[in-house]
């Protein structure tokens, strides 16, 4: 689908209205930031160029035919107010006599007021104004906004593409590999993982606690290891879950060399008991949310691990 994007870019056919969805951080904003600056582009080659006056101003966000209808300042919405000078702006001429852009990213944040206020301009829009949408969620924008768009469904990255990515970024070799694994097809939220010190402090808890457990007399060096994680108990959930799903692919897939990242304990566990375990996941999480306390919750969640655990090791 991209390269079908592509080349109705080239050729001068693109659709008047453009929708990028998928997983956050896979490049949807940087794929929707390049079609619209090459639209604007006047070189002669390749476009974009990135150095003509055309480039430069809107990489500035100051070219006055790039329109960026965005939440306002401390708002994480994007409200009527925003598309409403849009539409004001759209119904002057071109004022470099070329085409004209509206880049809305993360036009799942538009209030149903605001799309609505954008669905009139799309039915209506001139010749060589271009509408170029990106969303995490596509199913929180109106069927009529996608209907009268060029839906382009962006999918994961592969975790060897993701890996290169990351090397060529900088990123360790040992520590490119366990990202890769842990993101999901997602290059930005690697990047993220990969900045962020707390993550990997909470990613060491839950294999010192939760991903330890092989048999009951475990639990306590485990309770020890998570009994003054109350407030970060949201996160190890999370992570747990992110590991258990990455083994599950491993697992499916017969990828040994990514099982080889994870505890020695659960590298030949069998997707039915990394099932369980997930499930187990899950009710932890809504037992949380029932204010079931966490040392309970945490209790509970390592004796089905370890219950699990102790089947696959018979």
């Amino acid at each position: 689908m991209l390269l079908a994007l592509y080349h109705d870019f080239q050729s001068g056919r693109m659709a008047h209205a453009t929708l990028l969805s998928g997983e956050s951080g896979i490049g949807k904003k940087t794929v929707a930031r390049l079609l619209a600056q090459g639209l604007l582009c006047r070189s002669e080659g390749e476009r974009p160029c990135g150095a003509c006056r055309d480039c430069r101003r809107f990489l500035a966000r100051t070219h006055p035919d790039a329109l960026f209808p965005a939440p306002a300042p401390r708002e994480k919405t994007i409200k009527i107010d925003a598309l409403r000078e849009m539409i004001d702006a759209l119904s002057r001429h071109s004022l470099e006599g070329g085409a004209r852009v509206v880049l809305i990213e993360n036009a799942e944040r538009m209030t149903a007021q605001a799309q609505n206020c954008l669905l009139k301009t799309l039915e209506e829009a001139e010749e060589g104004t271009y509408f170029l949408l990106t969303c995490d969620q596509e199913s929180a924008l109106l069927p009529t906004i996608r209907s009268r768009c060029r839906c382009i469904r962006m999918q994961p990255w592969s975790g060897e593409r993701v890996e290169k990515a990351l090397v060529e970024k900088g990123v360790p070799g040992d520590r490119a590999k366990a990202l890769s694994l842990y993101c999901e097809g997602s290059l930005g939220r690697a990047l993220a993982m990969q900045e962020d010190a707390s993550y990997w402090q909470a990613r060491d808890t839950v294999r010192r606690s939760f991903l330890s457990v092989s048999r009951l007399a475990d639990l306590p060096a485990a309770m020890q290891a998570l009994k003054d994680q109350k407030d970060n108990g949201d996160r190890l959930l999370d992570i747990l879950e992110q590991e258990l799903r990455a083994l599950m692919r491993a697992r499916m897939l017969q990828e040994q060399d990514a099982a080889d990242d994870f505890p020695a304990l659960w590298q030949n566990a069998p997707p039915q008991a990394i099932r369980a375990v997930l499930e187990a996941v899950f009710a932890a999480r809504k037992q949380k949310n029932a204010n079931v306390g966490w040392a309970a919750l945490s209790e509970g969640l390592l004796q089905t691990i370890s219950e699990e655990a102790t089947k696959w090791q018979v």
